[in-house]
């Protein structure tokens, strides 16, 4: 893959990871002191808010490592809990429409950022894992199978295929 495509994907996944720690170091110590009066913000005061901020920035630091290591096992975490969140404020802003008010302006604000930033993630990671799955780093590590250069010729010569037969080591040479 062309290394400036490779380099633009990282730093999108990177504007990802900045923007999110962002947001858990502005945003959690305000959330904590707040006490949540309706269960509909629960997740956003108290003890629930402490613990989200704590996954946020555990995935984010699974996501640093993810884009370091080109490795896309460490993608999923981040994953998962923006589908959590995401999910939890889908399901409160149903209830706050069925118990309360709907106000429009606010509504289309929220679906206005919500249609900007969900495909924005979803499709920088989903490139991210698509990079690491198709195109991976060499890598050093003890994989459990042998990578073939596709591009080598290699052969056989006659004496080494004597040699087997004659019970001596067998060893392969470059041709070309």
């Amino acid at each position: 893959m062309d290394k400036y495509l490779r380099c633009f994907i990282k730093y999108q996944s990177y504007t990802i990871v900045s923007f999110t720690i962002t947001m858990v170091i502005g945003f959690t110590p305000y959330l904590a002191e707040n006490k949540p009066k309706e269960i509909e913000d629960l997740r956003f005061g108290g003890t629930m808010a402490v613990a989200f901020g704590l996954s946020w920035a555990i995935a984010v630091l699974c996501l640093i490592i993810a884009i370091q290591r080109e490795d896309k096992r460490f993608i999923y975490p981040y994953v998962f809990v923006f589908g959590l969140d995401l999910t939890l404020m889908v399901l409160r802003e149903f209830y706050l429409i069925i118990i309360e008010e709907f106000y429009i302006q606010l509504m289309l604000l929220k679906i206005l950022v919500a249609a900007i930033a969900i495909p924005y993630v979803f499709g920088s990671l989903f490139a991210l894992h698509r990079l690491f799955t198709i195109d991976p780093k060499s890598t050093t590590r003890v994989e459990g199978f042998v990578r073939f250069d596709r591009n080598e010729t290699i052969g056989v010569d006659e004496s080494q295929l004597n040699a087997v037969n004659n019970g001596s080591t067998n060893h392969v040479t470059p041709m070309g």
